[in-house]
């Protein structure tokens, strides 16, 4: 039969919206490079006709091969959908979406769900003969499906297919008259497999962001219809219905040191203005500052009426700034033309804009950031006062060096599948500062000394400033340059009505014998800590006070409680903690394994070093897939759920007897809910493929408080023999001095459901495995604080290690104790050192680290004996001795966990070693993966010190 005869036949064109099939469509440019196999295109469309299903479509041979797949498709690699093989449509349908007519074929509503291209595997280079044999194997690049599918033919092939290729040596008999052809499609296990995946939680088109209602009464595509055809793709998907918020807190960028070259980045000028939202509805234009007030206040009228913008209602994040003769934003002279605006005189200000966070009645704020700002690009009109931010992708280096010849702030990195967060710092957006540059509290002011012209003893001299930390507001020190005649007045001015009795500060600045406040700050009037400052800097000493400070300005938009000190952290750090956004990156080569409780190895467990440090191990992938064996499904979470207080419950096949299942073992803490024994099964199997990766083939040693952590717990090492048989024990060595104990093996979830009901919560693992229990496989750098270390000094500590090992080129995992402390794992080969030689490797290190701040580390022995200092446990680098395990429960109130980070989450404000409890940690481990891999796999030799 000729191709698509089938197809039309079945269609009155005159009737159908649907194509006919009879234009030629090119196959995509520059894909069939010789020696190439090019990519195909796929589309799968959302049609509501007799009943529902998803229509999937592949090129093959000048058509559309296709696929009725009732439940739709599936990134649940153990989903096996249905597929039933109908017509061979034309190229030309990749892109329909509409309505067919009643009593025309196919009725209904169709959408564009989802589209992209696709490649056969390696051994399948032959797609059509792979279809003709039964077994088709793919991957697919779409914007919702990705990944690896099979394609399976699962009844004998009718012959001919009806309108498809009837090759050669096709011998299977033909199924029963009009018996349809019927397939299977399957996602293997690989990076991009999501259990519970259901289609139906993604209803939109990619192709117009609407739904099959939408399209039904036609309401209009959100992508904006007079969109030419090379910018109407815009991955809208994820757009929302929402109504217009009054206000979105801005998304923030986090600082690093350099800038760099990364084709999944985009860089913008850091525009060197106050950070403006506009709110656009019924004809009028609110803006507001980044802290949600009124900016109208400063600049009235500017963006008003709404007719640069093309929308009913819209919100859009940008920043106004004042341009030179030079065409160079200047934050001085955006000073000066504020206060010409709220004088009623017309200045030249700019607005900036970046982003688009909603439009006409929907919020854009999971859409990806390259389809906001093309988008944005769309509904934007010429305007003298609004301009569209243009970026740069890719070359951050160069950028950079443009920047700085034009004088310019910085500049932006944005990863162009960030979603926007409203009020979060986050990784994906990133901030490169060519001047220093920090925010700064004003606290007070003292006078000037000297009789310059047109100053008296009652002229401002100098600010006293300074940044939150853990809650107070930190003296650091004084700005007294960058002023003139008119900023020392307006200063005054405001600071006037804000002047208070008692020092702002946290602690208070030393005051002299007498004390009186003298020095720098003699004649010092305290103020309440309401203006908020920009000053460029010369640097920090070591004790948190402010370098050759000048002053730059006012920024009235910003919250003083928000200022806090901005530590830099290394770029390349930044980019490897953007964790979903990477998830969507190419499809891995090959499944993930699937024996249930094996030991993993480097090959089924790549490293998390992606997340860790500067010269991390390159195979990273924190999100790599457990064996399957160690997966807890939804249904059994469910039967737990509604276990009664007694019962037995079938985990991955193994039951497990548990009992007093309500009782309360840790009790709340502030905002955080008591914890009980169900709690804590249910903590263990859902991150049970995280700690089971760090527990299996070692001996545990068992903290156990079975009447809750208000009574006295014990530890454990001896498993009794009245203990489950199907547990896996190993029985240590005998030692001169001790009986040998028969410790418990972790290797399967039943095991952490047992370990829980025995609210055996804080788990400590050898450091050394059943297999060579006297050798070390970890170098352990344990931060223990004292009584009088503060949270920052603990930072402070382990921030020197992160140099450090940066600069010997080691790869270490960081973590949080769960109670006040923080480690840092090294993975070593194990058999090439001793613990003798990993302790002493260790203590060298943490000398010179101790060396820089002398006065937060003690070495003492005895605890009394430390001054209440912090001491660096090299000594847990022995035999036997162990550390908290990670992702286990500490025993306080709340339910802390110890907890794997990126190394430059110790820059994170909201970062504390308790952060993270049992109620919180899964949904952060299903956002970032398994930070902790590489303490597994990344195999490395100590260098010498």
């Amino acid at each position: 039969m000729p191709p698509l005869e089938e197809y039309r036949r079945k269609r009155d064109f005159a009737r159908t919206p649907e194509p006919s099939g009879e234009a030629a469509v090119e196959a995509p440019a520059g894909t069939r490079d010789a020696g190439v196999l090019p990519p195909h295109r796929f589309v799968v469309q959302r049609h509501r006709a007799t009943r529902l299903h998803y229509d999937l479509r592949l090129e093959v041979g000048g058509v559309l091969v296709s696929w009725a797949v009732p439940r739709g498709p599936s990134l649940d690699p153990t989903a096996r959908r249905m597929a039933i093989r109908v017509e061979d449509h034309p190229l030309e349908y990749v892109d329909f979406e509409g309505v067919i007519p009643a009593r025309q074929y196919g009725a209904g509503d169709v959408i564009v769900w989802d589209w992209g291209t696709w490649v056969p595997e390696a051994q399948t280079p032959d797609p059509a003969a792979a279809l003709a044999a039964g077994e088709l194997k793919l991957v697919l690049q779409g914007e919702k499906l990705r990944g690896r599918f099979t394609l399976v033919r699962t009844t004998p092939r009718p012959d001919p297919v009806p309108g498809g290729p009837d090759p050669p040596g096709a011998t299977d008999p033909p199924p029963p008259a009009g018996g349809p052809e019927l397939w299977l499609l399957i996602h293997k296990r690989d990076g991009h497999a999501i259990e519970g995946w259901d289609a139906e939680d993604h209803p939109r088109s990619v192709r117009s962001g609407r739904t099959n209602d939408e399209v039904r009464t036609a309401v209009p595509a959100i992508w904006v219809s007079r969109a030419p055809a090379a910018t109407a793709r815009i991955d809208l998907s994820e757009a929302v219905e929402a109504p217009l918020p009054t206000f979105v807190a801005p998304m923030q960028a986090t600082l690093v040191h350099d800038a760099f070259d990364d084709d999944d980045w985009v860089f913008e000028v850091k525009w060197d203005g106050y950070r403006v939202e506009a709110v656009v509805a019924d004809g009028q234009v609110r803006t507001f500052t980044r802290a949600g007030r009124d900016a109208g206040e400063y600049f009235p009228g500017l963006l008003d009426p709404p007719t640069w913008i093309d929308a009913r209602e819209a919100v859009v994040d940008g920043e106004v700034v004042a341009l030179d003769d030079r065409g160079r934003p200047d934050f001085s002279l955006l000073q000066e033309r504020v206060t010409s605006a709220r004088a009623g005189r017309p200045v030249g200000l700019v607005y900036q804009v970046f982003d688009l966070l909603h439009l006409d009645g929907r919020s854009l704020l999971e859409v990806p950031l390259e389809d906001r700002q093309r988008l944005l690009q769309l509904v934007l009109r010429e305007h003298p006062r609004v301009r569209f931010a243009g970026q740069v992708p890719g070359q951050g280096r160069a950028f950079l060096a443009a920047a700085a010849e034009q004088g310019l702030e910085g500049v932006v990195a944005k990863h162009r599948r960030s979603r926007y967060e409203p009020g979060r710092r986050t990784r994906t957006w990133l901030k490169v500062k060519i001047r220093p540059e920090q925010e700064l509290v004003v606290g007070g002011w003292t006078p000037t000394r000297g009789t310059a012209t047109g100053e008296t003893a009652a002229d401002l001299g100098a600010l006293a400033v300074g940044v939150h930390e853990e809650g107070v507001l930190r003296y650091a020190g004084k700005v007294g340059s960058g002023f003139d005649a008119r900023s020392r007045r307006a200063l005054l001015d405001i600071l006037a009505p804000l002047a208070v009795a008692d020092c702002p500060f946290e602690p208070e600045p030393a005051r002299d014998a007498r004390g009186r406040w003298g020095g720098d700050l003699s004649g010092v009037t305290w103020v309440r800590p309401e203006l908020v400052i920009r000053a460029e800097l010369g640097g920090w000493s070591r004790d948190g006070i402010v370098r050759q400070a000048a002053y730059k300005g006012r920024d009235p938009g910003r919250d003083p409680a928000s200022v806090v000190r901005e530590r830099p952290v290394d770029g390349r750090v930044a980019r490897q903690a953007v964790d979903a956004q990477r998830a969507e990156d190419a499809p891995t080569a090959g499944d993930a394994p699937t024996a249930g409780g094996a030991h993993p190895g480097a090959d089924s467990h790549p490293a998390a070093g992606s997340h860790q440090v500067a010269g991390a191990h390159p195979a990273a992938d924190p999100g790599a897939a457990p064996p399957s064996g160690w997966a807890v499904t939804s249904e059994e979470l469910s039967a737990l759920a509604q276990l009664p207080s007694e019962g037995t419950w079938v985990v991955a096949g193994q039951a497990v007897r548990l009992t007093n299942l309500d009782k309360v073992l840790l009790p709340a803490r502030d905002d955080r809910p008591e914890t009980t024994k169900r709690h804590l099964v249910e903590y263990f199997a859902r991150m049970a493929p995280a700690m089971l990766r760090h527990l299996d083939g070692r001996p545990l040693n068992l903290h156990r408080f079975p009447n809750g952590v208000g009574r006295p717990g014990f530890w454990q090492k001896d498993i009794p023999g009245t203990a489950p048989g199907w547990l896996t024990t190993w029985r240590e060595p005998a030692g001169p001095d001790r009986e040998p104990n028969r410790h418990l093996v972790a290797d399967r979830p039943a095991a952490l459901a047992w370990l829980a009901n025995q609210a055996a919560f804080e788990v400590h693992a050898w450091t050394s495995t059943c297999e060579q229990p006297t050798l070390p496989t970890f170098a352990l750098i344990d931060i223990d604080p004292g009584p009088r270390t503060t949270w920052e000094q603990t930072l402070t500590l382990a921030r020197l290690y992160r140099t450090a090992l940066e600069h010997l080129g080691v790869r270490g995992y960081p973590k949080t104790t769960g109670s006040r402390g923080l480690q840092v794992w090294i993975r070593v080969e194990q058999g090439r050192y001793d613990f003798a030689a990993t302790s002493l490797w260790v203590e060298r290190l943490s000398r010179a680290v101790a060396a820089t701040v002398p006065d937060l580390v003690s070495w003492e022995w005895a605890t009394r004996d430390r001054q209440g200092r912090a001491r660096l446990d090299y000594t847990q680098n022995a035999p036997i001795k162990t550390l908290v395990a990670p992702y286990a429960v500490r025993p306080s109130p709340g339910a802390p966990v110890s907890m794997p980070i990126a190394w430059d989450e110790l820059d994170d404000p909201q970062l504390r070693s308790d952060r993270w409890t049992v109620h919180d940690a899964p949904s952060r481990v299903a956002r970032v993966g398994d930070l902790f891999a590489g303490a597994q796999d990344d195999v490395q030799v100590l260098p010498p010190l």
